[in-house]
């Protein structure tokens, strides 16, 4: 777990240079948010009539009640799926010209993802399905079957996202469509990789702060007056949400050099190359060899 927490210190320093660099890419998760809450906000408000009386149970609503609250789920998995591959197209578009020694401009990564607007739209297409397949697989009334299937589409998960780790910057810098995307974002991986998982690159440390709020929000609750509650829950919502916006431009930016060090084999003076080429480790009994990058 230390060493989780130390490589995601590590990554976060060197990712966030770059940010620091070119701060445009703050704004692209930032409106990807606002974006994300204003539409999930209207479809809020049909469901909450069409809902009203009978709920979200598929007990009570009867088969065309259970399929339209399943096309709404599908819809919000959608928007959110096509709104934030847009915007993190541009964030790894801006990032790899930052990696090139280029100075973009916040419209460039805008430009950038505008014509491949139909295969972000189809990835998202695919990406909600798959979204909201594991979604209902997690409905489950028998607690062992829970406890089963959580685990069943855990590993699912991490699979899904493993294969498709490459899919917007493939998507950004190639000639192809969604689904070639998918393929070769895991031949990709494989090709550089090889016999690896993941190793644990999540900015957890962003968030240390957020948890530890949400700590305190918990405690004032109980120990002191409603106002000191009150403003320690606005103080931690903040602090949320800004490391959730910090999260998503730096993993964008991961994602960028990754790909940018196994198309080219080019690491940026920006980052370390030993942080780059161990940014994941080899399984156990694993007998391959060392990465190099650039094997596409």
């Amino acid at each position: 777990m230390f060493q989780r927490i130390a490589r995601g210190w590590h990554l976060f320093k060197q990712t966030f240079s770059i940010l620091s660099r070119e701060k445009s890419l703050v704004f692209y998760p930032i409106i990807s948010g606002i974006i994300i809450l204003l539409i999930l906000g209207l479809l809020f408000i049909p469901a909450l009539f069409i809902f009203s009386i009978t709920g979200i149970d598929p007990d009570k609503m009867g088969v065309a009640g259970y399929a339209l609250w399943i096309l709404l789920l599908f819809a919000i998995f959608l928007v959110t799926a096509f709104v934030s591959s847009f915007f993190k197209a541009g964030i790894v578009y801006n990032a790899t010209e930052v990696i090139k020694g280029n100075d973009p401009a916040f419209k460039d990564g805008i430009s950038a993802a505008m014509p491949k607007i139909v295969s972000l739209f189809t990835w998202a297409f695919i990406a909600a399905t798959v979204g909201l397949i594991l979604s209902l697989l997690r409905e489950s009334d028998n607690p062992l079957g829970r406890i089963l299937t959580e685990i069943v589409v855990g590993i699912a998960a991490a699979a899904w996202n493993l294969v498709t780790f490459f899919v917007i910057p493939v998507i950004l810098f190639e000639d192809l469509g969604a689904v070639a995307s998918i393929k070769e974002s895991w031949g990709l991986f494989k090709q550089t990789w090889s016999e690896t998982v993941i190793a644990g690159f999540s900015f957890v440390v962003v968030m240390i702060p957020a948890f530890l709020l949400m700590a305190g929000t918990f405690f004032s609750a109980i120990f002191l007056p409603f106002e000191a509650f009150g403003g320690m829950l606005i103080l931690t919502i903040i602090v949320f949400a800004v490391s959730v916006i910090l999260i998503s431009a730096l993993q964008g930016i991961l994602v960028a050099l990754l790909y940018h060090y196994a198309k080219t084999g080019e690491i940026s003076p920006l980052v370390d190359r030993d942080l780059i080429e161990g940014a994941f480790v080899e399984k156990k009994g694993s007998t391959t060899g060392t990465f190099t990058g650039g094997n596409i």
